[in-house]
């Protein structure tokens, strides 16, 4: 089931023209892709979206220990163009946190939406050398750290040709990449005990 669509750059609610999926409008950021996303998580929801999607649907590959899934959200029909896979479990230091993967081509604007940026791709952000990596479907994908507010760690690098984000709530939660994770595409293998949980906070960008 899918909620009313969003702006993938705040997370506020859209006018969508009649007849029009493509384009709608935000009174803050003007036409946009609508971001869609679900009320519920569920495994054939995953697979509609994945099934035509040209970016990937990224999630760690194993789920960490205590982890769940627990939400879905994506721009662009057909053929979703960025997708947000939300997680959520035990943070490595302590307490509750959660993980938003975003894989979304150039010019979306979602994932730096998630992380606080004004714009619509990191730009200048990625310099020097890389802080972090992660496995993206068997790859070495290297993460720079982004600039933005103390409550959250955003890193962002580049996996089969589109942006590759992981924003994390609280800041502290960053430690999940002190061991490199391994990143699966769910457009290869969606596998049927992929652990569901109940719906995350930081879903939509803006929250």
């Amino acid at each position: 089931m899918s909620a009313s669509p969003v702006c993938p750059r705040c997370g506020e609610a859209l006018v969508v023209r009649p007849g029009d999926s493509a384009v709608a409008w935000c009174h803050l950021h003007g036409a946009v892709t609508p971001l869609h996303h679900t009320a519920l998580i569920a495994h054939d929801a995953i697979a509609a979206v994945t099934a035509d999607a040209r970016v990937p649907a990224w999630v760690p590959d194993p789920v960490p220990s205590g982890w769940t899934v627990t939400g879905l959200a994506w721009g662009g029909e057909p053929g979703a163009r960025a997708i947000v896979v939300g997680c959520a479990g035990p943070a490595p230091l302590g307490g509750a946190a959660e993980l938003v993967l975003v894989a979304e081509e150039p010019g979306m604007g979602v994932g730096c939406g998630y992380a606080g940026l004004p714009g619509l791709d990191p730009g200048d952000v990625i310099t020097g050398p890389s802080s972090a990596a992660v496995e993206a479907a068997g790859q070495r994908a290297p993460l720079w750290a982004v600039p933005t507010s103390d409550d959250r760690a955003a890193f962002v690098g580049e996996a089969y040709g589109v942006w590759l984000w992981l924003v994390m709530w609280p800041m502290s939660a960053g430690w999940l990449l002190a061991e490199e994770l391994r990143l699966l595409d769910l457009r290869d293998r969606l596998y049927p005990d992929l652990p569901l949980g109940p719906p995350s906070e930081h879903l939509l960008p803006g929250e």
